[in-house]
């Protein structure tokens, strides 16, 4: 039975990954479909002492760079560290994002679509990584 369990646990790690590329994929395209949001936001932020669309932007490279690490099998040697970084990347623990994402006055829906996707990637590559380790 022990390679039974090990033939499915390959199995999991492979859909896994492809899932992962997927969101990968529509992130990537929800992004390019929020232009005229992040124009907006753009416009508002002159006014601002910190920047919605910076952070983003940085929490984007993090999370895709995790991202092409699973999918090229180019993580292993640091699985710890990915994970420990993914855990400390909390967008919405971010006190102005937090306050822009949860304002009603702010209404950009695709942009805090493209957030809650981006979190939801950082989330599965966190499982992936843990599932790695069992």
């Amino acid at each position: 039975m022990p390679n039974l369990e090990i033939a499915n646990k390959a199995d999991h790690l492979i859909t896994a990954e492809t899932y992962i590329q997927q969101i990968l994929n529509q992130l990537l395209i929800k992004y390019q479909n929020t232009q005229l949001e992040r124009e907006k936001i753009s416009l508002w932020e002159e006014n601002q002492e910190f920047s919605i669309l910076g952070i983003v932007e940085i929490f984007t490279d993090d999370i895709r760079g995790y991202a092409f690490q699973v999918i090229r099998k180019n993580y292993s040697t640091h699985a710890q560290n990915i994970l420990n970084e993914l855990e400390k990347l909390k967008i919405l623990e971010i006190t102005e994002v937090t306050n822009w994402y949860f304002n009603p006055k702010f209404d950009y829906p695709k942009m805090k679509q493209y957030i809650e996707i981006l979190n939801y990637l950082r989330l599965l590559i966190i499982e992936y990584i843990r599932n790695l380790k069992t």
